[in-house]
């Protein structure tokens, strides 16, 4: 795994951790890399929570267009444009945690979705998501999805969680 990725997976699990400190008024601290998935162990409520990490894009071309920029590679893309991008964007999600789920984990797992700085605000990701039934189906003890999001005329931006299952 490359640093870019490693980079990517501890500031998604840090912004989360900080998140549900600031939440639910109990400290959750970074302990360590775990040596095989889920990707990173955390302490929460005097047990270690562990947490795997991935991401949702708008499609094949998007993914590609943010990775080889961050990776600085000569052929990155000048810019990336899709369509349907509310919609495909809620599709990924739910095809990353179909994905996810095929694997075992262990106990106390939580899944963080990345969703990276796009154009679909939180609140309509939100209405998108919610006709899915998630903690029926899960292994997981918790699924959230976090990102950065646009400002529109109905929401704030910036970073938000989303809590598919609550921990």
């Amino acid at each position: 795994m490359d640093s870019v990725q490693l980079q990517f997976e501890q500031g998604v699990g840090d912004r989360f951790a900080d998140w549900l400190s600031q939440s639910s008024g109990a400290s959750c601290s970074f302990i360590r890399r775990a040596d095989r998935a889920p990707d990173l162990v955390y302490s929460y409520r005097g047990r270690e929570l562990f947490v795997e990490i991935t991401a949702a894009y708008y499609d094949g071309r998007h993914a590609e267009f943010l990775w080889k920029v961050a990776r600085g590679a000569i052929d990155a893309p000048d810019n990336w444009a899709g369509v349907n991008s509310d919609k495909t964007l809620a599709s990924e999600i739910i095809n990353r945690i179909a994905e996810k789920e095929q694997k075992r984990y262990g106990e106390n797992t939580i899944l963080l979705i990345e969703v990276p700085p796009g154009v679909t605000s939180a609140e309509r990701l939100t209405e998108l998501l919610s006709t899915q039934n998630y903690g029926a189906k899960t292994s997981f003890t918790g699924i959230y999805v976090l990102g950065n999001f646009p400002q529109t005329s109905n929401s704030t931006g910036g970073y938000r969680v989303i809590p598919l299952v609550p921990l």
